[in-house]
C-alpha cells in the first residue's frame, strides 16, 4: 500500500510541474493587422489568378471545339470525295 501512496503522490508531482511547465511556455506571437492584410493581399492576388486561369482554360475550350468543328466537317467533305471517287473508278472500270 505504502508504494501505491508514493506512486500517486509522485504522479500528482510530476503533473503539477508538467501544468506549470505548460503554462510557462510562451504562445504564438499575435496576428497583427498588417498581417491580416498581407494574407488578404495574397488572398486577393491568388482568386485573381484563378479567375485568369479559368477565363483561360474558357477560352481553350471554345479553340478546342472550333477545331474539333472544323475537323469534323473536313471528315465529312473527304467522305464524301472518297464516295465520289469510287463512284468514278467503278464507272471507269465498268467501260
Amino acid at each position: 500500500m505504502k508504494v501505491k501512496g508514493s506512486l500517486i503522490k509522485l504522479s500528482a508531482a510530476a503533473l503539477a510541474v508538467g501544468l506549470m511547465a505548460g503554462c510557462a511556455h510562451k504562445g504564438p506571437p499575435p496576428v497583427t493587422a498588417d498581417d491580416l492584410a498581407k494574407v488578404q493581399a495574397a488572398a486577393d492576388a491568388a482568386m485573381s489568378a484563378a479567375t485568369k486561369a479559368q477565363n483561360s482554360a474558357a477560352a481553350a475550350e471554345r479553340t478546342a471545339n472550333a477545331a474539333m468543328n472544323k475537323a469534323e466537317d473536313a471528315k465529312r467533305a473527304a467522305d464524301a470525295c472518297s464516295e465520289r471517287c469510287g463512284r468514278m473508278t467503278e464507272k471507269v472500270m465498268a467501260k
